[in-house]
Formats: C-alpha cells, structure tokens, sequence
C-alpha cells in the first residue's frame, strides 16, 4: 500500500474534504482526488462517497481510517523515540568490564551515571579482558573498561584509571612480617594466579619474563577465574597470589590478608576505556565515555 496516497486519503477524512485538505497539505485538489482514485484502484474497493461537496467514508473508507490513524500515530511515536534517544535521554547501554574494573569500578560508575540519566537503561557484562575484547569486535558492546594495555589495531583504548597488583599472604604464613619479596623467592613457594586471558595474569607474567624469570610448572598450584577465589585460596593456605589492591582492600584494612610488594618495584598498571575503531557511539555511550574519563582525571 502506498503510504503517501493512504495519508492523503487519511488527511481528506480527517479535514472534511477536498478543500481543506489541499491546503493543509499544500497540495492541489487534483492530486488529492487523483490520490484516493489510485488508492481505491490499488485495494479494489471504493472509500469514499462523493455527495458534491460532502464527502463522506464508505464502510472500507471507515475501515482503513482506523487503520491509518494507528499507523500515523505510531508514525509519529517512533519519530518522537528517535528524537529522545538522539538526543540521549533513554535508550539501552551495554557495557562491559573486566573482572576487576568491572567489579570494583563500574558499579559505581554506572550508579552515577543511572542518577544523572535515569531514562538510560544499561547492561553490564563482566568477563575476562579477551571476552570484552571480543564482543567489541562484534559490536555486542559500545565500552569496555579493561585491565590490561591492548595491542590490537581494531580497537581504541584511553587510560583512565590506575591500579597495582601487589603479593597476598594469609595471616601465619612465613612471609608474615616480611614488605617485601623478591621475583626468585615466588618460584619456590605455592602460587595462584588468575586464568589465561585474563590482564592481571598478562600483565604478571610479563613481569617476570622481562626480568629473565618465568613460572614452573609445579609452581603453579591453582588457576582460577575470579578474584574471590583467589582470595579464599590464600585464606585457605594453598600459597601466595597475586592479585589487584583493589580487589583485597577491604580485607587488608581488615587485617584477614597480609600485602607485600616485589623488591624490583612497585608492578603498577593502568585501566583502559576501549571501544571498536570507527564505531559510532550512542549519544548515552557518548555520555558514559565522558563521565569515566573525568572521573579517572579526577583520582
């Protein structure tokens, strides 16, 4: 069915006529009455009575204009949504995050930005650095806030938080009352680290490769896929982890694990806010991106 005819025929009903209606739309009445002719041609059944200057609906001209005034209502419903969501007051934001910026960051990240924006439905998928990297490359996710420094050309990552990874401890444990250990030390003792794909492993093992060190096989106890499990690991006393100083401070200021550094220094590290190269942020994302990176110059 032709749109522009039914919104023709539509108008003349809802004006009254011909007349009105041509000058409503800025039309001339030959068009108008060559309009309807061609939509009653089109459906095969007259839809208007023309009685001289009264026109008057058949029982399909009666039909169909119910019809047509649901259609150009929802017409202008979605015109009204898109507008709204151009201009960023509702919409659908998926964000992702790895386990330890998506666990200790976003939450209150997207909280701020909930209250700023409450119209702005937002998702938040937490996973490994390589899900995040993943589902950006499928355009399944606008941002990802991600541990680790990511060599990959399909995608643009901006610093915007810092973190450490520092050594934990359970209290009684031989290194208890020791600051600092050395990289030779940790291949001699029971260690649990974070699964393969995750920044924090990434990042670790670097380390000790660009210092000449790498891990042994029967050094390497547990491999585990998520921070509290590393932690009730060292709880439990299986060995040492390594692990963000985000994710154990309120056990630290607890006094329920015990912190201690590397000799070589300080293994610092910093989250990135990544998206898809040449993909076009929603103006909701646009907002989102805007608020972590003020909030990241702010610390």
């Amino acid at each position: 069915m032709d749109m522009r005819r039914l919104e023709i025929f539509y108008r003349v009903i809802e004006e009254g006529g011909f007349t009105k209606a041509a000058r409503v739309m800025s039309l001339t009445q030959p068009t108008l009455s060559e309009a309807v002719r061609l939509l009653e041609e089109e459906l095969g059944t007259q839809l208007l009575n023309r009685q001289g200057r009264v026109i008057l609906p058949t029982d399909s001209g009666r039909l169909l204009q119910g019809y047509a005034k649901k259609i150009f209502s929802l017409r202008q419903e979605a015109e009204a949504d898109l507008k709204s969501l151009s201009a960023g007051e509702h919409g659908e934001l998926v964000l992702g995050g790895s386990t330890v910026p998506g666990t200790y960051l976003l939450p209150s990240l997207v909280a701020e930005f909930r209250c700023l924006y409450p119209q702005i439905g937002v998702s938040l998928q937490i996973a490994s650095t390589a899900k995040m990297v993943e589902g950006l490359r499928h355009n399944q996710l606008e941002l990802a806030l991600v541990g680790g420094e990511l060599r990959d050309k399909t995608l643009e990552a901006v610093p915007c938080f810092g973190d450490e990874l520092i050594l934990i401890v359970a209290p009684g444990h031989a290194w208890t009352g020791r600051e600092y250990i050395a990289e030779i030390e940790l291949l001699k003792v029971p260690l649990l680290l974070r699964e393969q794909g995750s920044a924090t492993r990434k990042l670790f093992e670097e380390h000790l490769k660009s210092h000449g060190k790498g891990l042994l096989p029967e050094n390497l106890i547990a491999e585990v896929g998520g921070n509290e499990a590393l932690k009730q690991g060292v709880l439990a006393g299986l060995g040492v982890a390594v692990i963000s100083k985000l994710a154990v401070a309120g056990e630290l200021q607890r006094g329920e694990l015990i912190a201690l550094q590397l000799v070589e220094g300080p293994l610092r590290r910093s989250f990135y806010l990544v998206q898809a190269k040449g993909f076009k942020l929603s103006v909701a994302a646009q907002r989102f991106k805007a608020l972590v990176l003020a909030k990241g110059q702010a610390l």
